[in-house]
């Protein structure tokens, strides 16, 4: 049965996605309403000043009649220009055929007017209307009785200054819309962040327990292949039969290979910490290379170092141990393929040295590639599958980076970049 931690910790990324994207709807939908009730808002704002006009201009034609006003041309265009009325564009009186009876502009009476409706439409009514200037309008109209006949009384109104509180609506619209987007990212990547963490700390669970298997496999194995060890050599010394010593010297061989993995198991369990020092890489490196055909006599290494002085700053027995397991890699894959050349090289660059091992083997599949670094994973039949693992770390101590190219039926190439 999962306990109630374990219970959360399945259920939590859920929560916070579920959370983030109701979040997300919540502003989105939000963001909408609002804008939409401020247009309306706005809207009846204007058609409430269009009818404030309409009920001055009824009032005028009422009292003073619309011969009248027509008459005075003057009085009817200075009314529009006072400061109360200054959002209006224009007020139009037009009949049943679209004949203008008054206009705010004089010059426009007694001609027709462009866009008049029939006069069975419902009134009132609203719509906003474009000028030859690009202008945008908002236009009232409605149905007006003269002494004479049926007209249609027309206010058109500016939209500036509605269109900068709108302009300013948009702005918080906008904010409220890209936090709902916000909310809705934020959660995608939370998701994701959940899921990653989660399987990060289940990886770290289990190197921890492999760390601990391997403490106790190197300390219950360390003093019996000490002791195989011992007396082989013993007996080696003291038995001078061909076949005995055949036999001796395979377990002494085996024995070497299992100190050699203890070692190798020591190495990622008990890191030790680096001690950093100045030396020149070039000498360096042709000890690694003296150290390397030693125990492989038969490689065929091909090396290629530019220049003599080299002055790095590292720890030396840990970069040897990188140089020496991933030569010995690359000896290996080789040898697997048939061909026993391995290529060395040191070349300077403005900001690191590089040192590539490359090796003539079968290549690594592309999908293997971000495998290869992780602990005990191997395609040889031999081996733990920690030296790469071993090696990533240690360049990691040592402030190197360490890049891996690899196609099939081409080989592997490494490089190990040093801070100069």
């Amino acid at each position: 049965m999962p306990s109630q931690i374990d219970k959360i910790k399945i259920y939590l990324p859920f929560m916070f996605l579920g959370i983030s994207l109701l979040a997300g709807v919540f502003f989105i939908f939000a963001a909408v309403s609002n804008y939409q009730n401020i247009r309306k808002t706005l809207d009846t704002g204007l058609k409430l000043q269009a009818i404030g006009v309409e009920i001055t201009l009824k009032s005028l034609i009422k009292n003073f009649g619309l011969d009248l006003i027509k008459k005075e041309k003057n009085f009817f265009a200075e009314l529009l220009l006072g400061e109360e009325w200054e959002v209006v564009a224009y007020v139009a009186i037009y009949d049943t055929e679209g004949k203008i009876l008054l206009h705010s502009n004089p010059e426009l009476i007694g001609t027709k007017i462009q866009d008049r409706v029939s006069f069975n439409v419902t009134f009132p009514r609203s719509f906003y209307q474009t000028t030859l200037t690009e202008e945008k309008l908002f236009v009232y109209e409605n149905l007006l009785k003269t002494e004479k006949q049926q007209a249609v009384l027309r206010v058109a109104l500016h939209i500036f200054p509605v269109e900068e509180i709108l302009g300013y609506a948009k702005k918080h619209v906008y904010l409220e819309f890209f936090l709902g987007l916000g909310f809705f990212g934020l959660g995608v990547i939370g998701f994701w962040f959940f899921k990653r963490s989660e399987r990060l700390i289940q990886r770290i669970e289990d190197l921890e327990r492999w760390k601990f298997i391997s403490q106790v496999l190197a300390h219950e194995m360390k003093n019996p292949l000490a002791s195989i060890k011992g007396f082989t050599q013993l007996i080696l010394k003291k038995t001078p039969e061909e076949k005995t010593q055949k036999a001796l010297n395979l377990i002494l061989k085996e024995t070497l290979r299992m100190e050699k993995l203890l070692q190798t198991l020591n190495s990622y369990t008990h890191p030790q910490k680096p001690n950093f020092s100045s030396f020149d890489l070039y000498s360096f490196l042709t000890e690694v290379i003296e150290t390397f055909k030693l125990l492989y006599p038969e490689a065929d290494l091909r090396v290629t170092l530019e220049g003599k002085n080299f002055m790095v700053v590292s720890d030396q027995d840990k970069l040897k141990e990188i140089l020496i397991n991933l030569l010995e890699n690359a000896w290996q894959a080789s040898q697997e393929a048939g061909n026993l050349r391995v290529d060395l090289g040191l070349i300077s660059e403005k900001t690191f040295y590089i040192i590539y091992i490359k090796d003539f083997g079968k290549g690594i599949p592309q999908e293997l590639i971000p495998k290869i670094w992780e602990p005990f994973f191997t395609t040889k039949a031999k081996g733990m599958g920690l030296g790469l693992t071993i090696v990533k770390n240690l360049c990691e101590e040592l402030n190197c980076r360490i890049e891996l190219k690899s196609e099939p039926s081409s080989g592997t190439e490494v490089w190990i970049k040093i801070p100069r």
